[in-house]
């Protein structure tokens, strides 16, 4: 068991992954809203329903 107050190898490593997946989940984000910011809506139901999929 560590010490108080003192990293381990391991916590430095899931450290640098977790840093590194909440910047790619950052980036991801900001790419999709300003997707959508670009892409025009048609109606209500534009948002809602996928390319294809019929309405029940």
């Amino acid at each position: 068991m560590p010490r108080r107050g003192h990293s381990t190898i391991v916590g430095k490593i899931a450290k640098l992954h977790q840093d590194r997946r909440a910047s790619e989940i950052r980036v991801l984000g900001e790419t999709l809203r300003r997707e959508q910011q670009t892409m025009p809506s048609h109606g209500p139901e534009a948002g809602g329903m996928r390319e294809g999929a019929v309405a029940r």
